[in-house]
């Protein structure tokens, strides 16, 4: 967003509160890797190497972005939070006060006329608690904490048993990490989850427009994100199929093995899903064969978690798991929680809700006005990044020429 707003002549201020730029990939599990091919997830002006890694490991993404930083001058703060804020309605700007910890705990104020939340679709996360939590005698912590299970700080999980609450990426990247480091995993499964493997039917996807002999990233970018949604999902109906039946075989080992599959809403496919809730949907790395062959247990319960026990989860119809370790990998918090934090209910109270489609068929919030005049959101993977990017900067650059009433914009009118 930095690079696109600079190119266009517009100055901007990138804080992060982290003490490395890419620290917010850096401090995430050992075995993170992008789920999207290389070739789909070029930053802007600068694309990864020809040599680059078909998906990307965690820290090697994080050293690129702390370089593109630098190639393309950004400014950008580190250690630095908002700690106060107001929005003048009169003049348009706001007055926000910043935090450097790494100055000493010195504070500045800037008068901007554009707050641009970059915090991530996956930013604060879902904790819910249960009866008994505190009675259990295991570990329980959220997948936004792991690490590495060869590594856990309770010693070695070689013969523990794990429940991994959650299927989608993250719920089985962790229970792939445990069950490979001798845990006895099983993952709990609420609502079906659509699965499609990255060795195929991710390339059936991507490779006619991103892959070698496609067109420019550019041009690829527009003929990809050109039809309104609403219709790009019904026409996924077919390459879903395709798909599924391209990988029958995984598909079919999972079913057995008692995995809920769906083929996205409405059949829509892993964009459906994405698009709409943010999640349910794995890009099978290798989990789904663990599944299939019985490495990885899964049990399904529609309703849940009832509580916990000293030494058991227990399920709303009487039964109970036995555990020592519990991973919540249950997702993410809306945005509009971050902002909530740095701007406050007021400003949030104006602001929608992010993703899911509007009543127009149009994803809600992100990329757009917010509903507050002056706030922004920005977020998706790095491909949804790249090119709406160029359109968020565009439509600021449209309200500092004058092309648009800022009032208007900015309140989504």
């Amino acid at each position: 967003m930095g690079a696109r707003l600079q190119t266009l002549g517009i100055s901007c201020l990138l804080i992060d509160r982290n003490a490395r730029i890419g620290d917010n990939w850096r401090h995430r599990y050992r075995t993170l890797v992008t789920h999207d091919p290389v070739h789909t997830c070029h930053l802007p002006y600068i694309p990864f190497p020809t040599t680059w890694p078909f998906f990307t490991p965690k820290d090697k993404l994080a050293d690129f972005f702390e370089a593109y930083a630098s190639l393309m001058e950004l400014n950008v703060w580190l250690q630095t939070s908002i700690t106060s804020s107001k929005w003048d309605s009169s003049t348009g700007t706001w007055t926000v006060t910043l935090t450097r910890a790494n100055k000493g705990g010195e504070t500045r104020t800037f008068h901007p006329k554009h707050v641009i939340f970059c915090t991530g679709h996956s930013g604060e996360p879902h904790i819910p608690s249960f009866p008994g939590q505190s009675d259990f005698k295991g570990t329980i912590y959220h997948g936004s904490a792991h690490k590495d299970a060869s590594s856990s700080s309770t010693g070695s999980v070689k013969g523990k048993k794990v429940i991994v609450i959650g299927t989608g990426n993250s719920g089985h990247d962790i229970a792939q990490n445990y069950c490979e480091n001798g845990a006895e995993v099983t993952m709990l499964q609420r609502s079906p989850t659509y699965v499609i493997t990255a060795k195929t039917g991710l390339l059936m996807l991507t490779e006619s427009l991103y892959g070698e002999g496609g067109p420019e990233t550019d041009d690829a970018d527009v003929y990809a994100q050109s039809l309104p949604l609403p219709i790009y999902f019904a026409m996924s109906k077919a390459s879903t199929a395709a798909i599924a039946e391209a990988e029958k075989d995984t598909l079919n080992g999972l079913q057995k093995a008692g995995f809920a599959l769906d083929s996205g809403i409405g059949g829509g496919g892993i964009h459906s899903k994405y698009l709409r809730k943010g999640g349910g949907y794995y890009i099978d790395v290798g989990c789904s064969d663990l599944i299939a062959d019985g490495s990885i247990k899964v049990v399904r319960s529609a309703d849940g978690i009832a509580g916990f026990d000293a030494d058991n989860l227990l399920l709303p119809d009487g039964g109970k798991l036995q555990a020592d370790i519990v991973c919540l990998a249950t997702g993410y918090d809306n945005m509009r929680t971050s902002l909530r934090k740095a701007l406050g209910e007021e400003v949030a109270g104006r602001c929608r809700d992010v993703w899911g489609l509007d009543e127009e068929g149009e994803l809600n919030a992100m990329w757009r006005p917010s509903g507050h005049p002056g706030v922004w959101y920005m977020g998706g993977n790095l491909s949804l990044c790249r090119t709406y990017s160029r359109f968020l900067a565009l439509q600021i650059k449209a309200v500092e020429v004058g092309l648009c009433e800022r009032r208007g914009l900015g309140e989504g009118v």
